[in-house]
């Protein structure tokens, strides 16, 4: 998810009908310049080079968002496509979640399959850790900083969406990175911009990116 702002000028974006690299193009109404959707960086156009600002998203159901928004609204759009579930992903081999926005390699990526499967998955890269998380209802996936209170964590999962954090035994929420009970609750652990990928064209955007599979 990006900020659609640059600069003074507020952005209006739309399906290009393009792919690169088995990846969706975007053009934005007022300038017409092309954008890599996995980049979030113009790249033809007025704004070729420009890179838009990232900030965390998670793919959740309505009725789990509307629990912890309960003045949230949602864009109603004319469906063109099935109801969204988690069998959108029953071909999990195929996808990754990365860490999105640095391509000179501090952007790791983890198999969807493996999120599936272990639902919390500990990652180091260079001088940061992360911790990458799944909860089976909705097919939410995030990623947070593994730290907090200016301490590193390590966490390991438990049962209905939660996971744990090995130093003090602390319980974390896998969706919202806060804890919810134990020494540590009430502390939240940052949000990392990340997005689901074809394999392939994640490689293709980020060849240096370390993949857990």
């Amino acid at each position: 998810m990006y900020v659609r702002s640059v600069g003074e000028k507020e952005l209006n974006f739309q399906v290009s009908g393009m792919l690169w690299q088995r990846s969706l193009v975007m053009r934005d109404v007022e300038t017409e310049t092309l954008w890599s959707h996995l980049l979030g960086k113009g790249m033809r156009g007025e704004l070729e080079g420009t890179e838009l600002e990232r900030i965390p998203s998670v793919i959740t159901t309505w009725e789990d968002w509307k629990a912890r928004y309960p003045q949230s609204s949602v864009l109603a759009m004319k469906r063109t496509t099935g109801g969204y579930d988690e069998g959108k992903w029953e071909k999990a081999r195929r996808f990754v979640f990365g860490i999105s926005g640095n391509t000179k390699g501090e952007s790791p990526a983890v198999g969807l399959r493996k999120l599936q499967r272990e639902g919390v998955v500990m990652v180091k890269t260079g001088r940061a850790s992360y911790v990458f998380t799944h909860r089976s209802r909705g097919g939410s996936v995030q990623a947070f900083r593994a730290e907090a209170d200016g301490r590193p964590l390590a966490f390991s999962a438990e049962e209905n969406g939660y996971m744990e954090n090995e130093e003090n035994g602390s319980r974390w929420s896998r969706e919202t990175g806060i804890a919810i009970s134990g020494p540590d609750k009430g502390l939240h652990l940052e949000a990392v911009p990340g997005t689901l990928s074809f394999v392939q064209a994640w490689e293709a955007f980020y060849p240096k990116s370390e993949i857990i599979q």
